[in-house]
């Protein structure tokens, strides 16, 4: 009975089981499947992505930079004409047809470096340009004066390129190229509408190319406002890369505006420009997306058809299971009378006739497990149904030995009648036990209104010492509810309405086991341990607390409870003497009367212990003082006072250890 008591069944069927497990090896195999395809497309679409890019980049790299030589190759000679000696007619006549064969140039000057700065010594202008285009003549010369410090760097052998759009109101660029001898220290510069430049960036699909200078400035993009902006890209991760890297070419995946790019550079020989074509990788791998959704629209497909097959053959088998579950239900409710009979000759049909020879077992064990639950404590029932033997042979094992005694019950008993009496008893023994078994405790018996209790056996308990206190402690609170309770409504004599009781606890070793003979024995405890704890009961009344408890107890509940020690004594029957503690309450709901009294107590009792008799008086006085304003007379302090005033008149000898010795039990 033991097994199926504790047997949790699983609310997994045969049938779920054997539908998830199916379910599982698909989904499992498929999901690998699926995974590892997507992960090889998406790593090989990658690869070509980058590599497309980067072609891309090289292409339209290679594009610009002709599209800059032929510019600084024609600027160039335009220079050359204009430092000849011609007559202004002949002057003309090139300017014009330089402009008519490049309509894109704005304004295009030869200067020459004075210190920190550019003085131009020839320039032509594109008059027709500036007219359709609304600029002026001033606007040439404010941009002369923004950008001159750049275009200096020419002066020294640099090709510059700028983006000039901000101050021509279009897609413009700026250009400067060293010319002549390299101690003339001259440059030519150039202004030029970029929007026919800007065509080349005009690519179709998802991809985006753009054009940047050494220090990241935007020079071209297929967005023609990225342009206008003039707005420098150097916190764009690949940029940056672009800007730092040593070699002319690379590939990156970088995260920008909170989604990933693939991107690809190259750096042309020319002004530091640098060509970068980038991607976004939803777009890239929207494919080997949609490959996966119709990967998972498949695997839901199969699953499907799967768990409706398996479904139908789990229930060949679950079927006769499910009439084994319900007849098992039927044991549980208490009827043992199940009407199951083997329907097939295989594995089920041999379980589906022990199952029946079960039922008539288990109604025979469960007669004889009423009849015993109501005589003993269940635990010790529950342990004798798994090995009674080991029961009956006992062991020696640490305990906590519980002993509790009603105070002047025989007085108590002779004023009640037999029902009323009855009704007491089992009021309070009734509180007292759950109280015990809360805190895990066994009964051990019943002796009149005595409480024989056991921590840690039959079974083990963790913590048993500070189990048995805090059970002993909530006992003593329980029984002053039920003092109320009973004040309140009149029941029973004054007396009983003000009973108390006393609690011993001791922790040691003893023998615990069913003792008595193979007719007759009930499960308990022997030994050392056991007597001292009814002693400790007994001495409780001398003392006027409500619990005493060993040192040993003291020690291992000390960390939580409030205890006082109370006094050292050899009990009777013994010689070894042994220290008296009252266990007060938790830490946490400790008065602070009771544990100022109980210190004051202790230092009389350690005065007591050194023979200062008449410092210990006082200090006792003390004490008794302290708790009398909340709880009444100390008798433990009284009692210890007797003794010191007897010791006055008769000292002690000399050897007196302090220890008082009981001639009663």
């Amino acid at each position: 009975m033991t097994a199926q008591t504790e047997f949790k069944p699983s609310k997994w069927t045969i049938r779920i089981k054997l539908i998830s497990i199916i379910s599982s090896i698909i989904i499992f195999g498929l999901s690998i499947m699926i995974f590892l395809a997507s992960r090889y497309f998406k790593d090989d679409s990658e690869k070509r992505i980058q590599e497309s890019n980067l072609q891309l980049a090289d292409i339209i790299g290679q594009k610009v930079e002709e599209e800059f030589y032929s510019i600084a190759y024609k600027i160039n000679n335009m220079a050359i004409i204009l430092d000849q000696s011609l007559n202004k007619a002949q002057t003309t006549l090139f300017v014009d047809l330089f402009f008519k064969n490049n309509q894109s140039f704005i304004y295009m000057a030869i200067a020459t470096q004075k210190g920190e700065s550019l003085t131009i010594k020839n320039k032509i202008v594109n008059e027709k340009y500036l007219s359709e285009n609304n600029l002026s003549l001033e606007t040439i010369s404010q941009m002369n004066q923004v950008y001159s410090e750049e275009f200096l760097r020419s002066a020294t052998g640099a090709t510059v390129v700028l983006n000039v759009s901000s101050s021509c109101l279009s897609p413009c660029l700026g250009l400067s190229i060293p010319y002549g001898k390299p101690d003339e220290k001259k440059v030519i510069f150039l202004y030029m509408d970029a929007t026919e430049f800007l065509k080349a960036f005009q690519t179709t699909g998802i991809t985006s190319t753009y054009l940047i200078n050494e220090r990241a400035d935007l020079l071209a993009h297929k967005e023609r406002d990225l342009v206008l902006e003039s707005k420098n890209l150097i916190d764009i991760p690949i940029v940056k890369s672009l800007v730092e890297s040593k070699v002319d070419n690379g590939q990156n995946r970088y995260e920008l505006d909170g989604f990933f790019h693939l991107g690809s550079y190259k750096k042309m020989s020319l002004a530091g420009l640098g060509i970068i074509s980038t991607v976004k990788e939803d777009d890239a791998f929207e494919e080997v997306y949609n490959i996966q959704r119709r990967n998972i629209y498949i695997l839901l497909i199969i699953l499907n058809v799967s768990v409706i097959i398996v479904f139908f053959f789990a229930k060949t088998i679950s079927t006769p299971i499910i009439s084994l579950v319900s007849a098992t239900k039927q044991i549980e409710g208490g009827d043992f009378h199940v009407l199951i009979r083997p329907t097939t000759r295989d594995e089920v049909g041999t379980l589906t006739n022990s199952f029946l020879g079960m039922a008539h077992g288990l109604e025979e064990r469960e007669k004889v497990k009423s009849i015993l639950g109501s005589m003993i404590d269940p635990v010790v029932v529950q342990e004798a149904m798994i090995d009674m033997a080991a029961l009956k042979r006992g062991s020696e094992k640490p305990i906590t030995a519980f002993f509790s005694d009603v105070a002047g019950f025989s007085t108590i008993s002779e004023q009640l009648k037999s029902e009323d009496l009855a009704a007491l008893l089992n009021e309070y023994l009734s509180a007292m036990t759950i109280i015990l078994k809360e805190h895990d405790g066994v009964l051990d018996k019943y002796i009149g209104d005595a409480i024989v209790g056991i921590f840690n056996a039959p079974v083990d308990v963790a913590d048993h010492p500070l189990k048995a206190a805090k059970a002993s402690i909530a006992m003593v609170r329980k029984l002053g509810d039920l003092r109320e309770y009973w004040t309140k409504n009149q029941l029973y004599t004054k007396e009983a309405r003000e009973m108390d009781a006393r609690i011993g606890l001791n922790t040691g070793p003893a023998k615990v086991g069913f003792m008595g003979t193979d007719a007759l024995a009930s499960y308990t405890m022997m030994g050392d341990t056991v007597n001292l704890a009814a002693r400790l009961e007994a001495a409780g009344k001398d003392y006027g607390v409500n619990i005493l408890i060993s040192e040993t107890t003291k020690e291992l509940v000390t960390k939580e409870l409030f205890t006082r020690e109370l006094d050292m004594v050899r009990v009777k029957g013994k010689n070894e003497p042994v220290k008296l503690f009252e266990l007060i309450a938790s830490h946490s709901e400790l008065d602070p009367i009771l544990k100022e009294s109980a210190e004051a107590y202790e230092r009389g009792f350690e005065l007591y212990l050194k023979k200062d008799f008449d410092k210990a008086i006082l200090t006792l006085n003390e004490a008794i003082k302290i708790k009398s304003k909340k709880f009444g007379k100390d008798k433990a302090a009284y009692m210890l006072i007797g003794r010191c005033e007897e010791y006055k008149e008769s000292p002690p000898d000399a050897d007196w250890d302090g220890v008082f010795t009981r001639t009663h039990k």
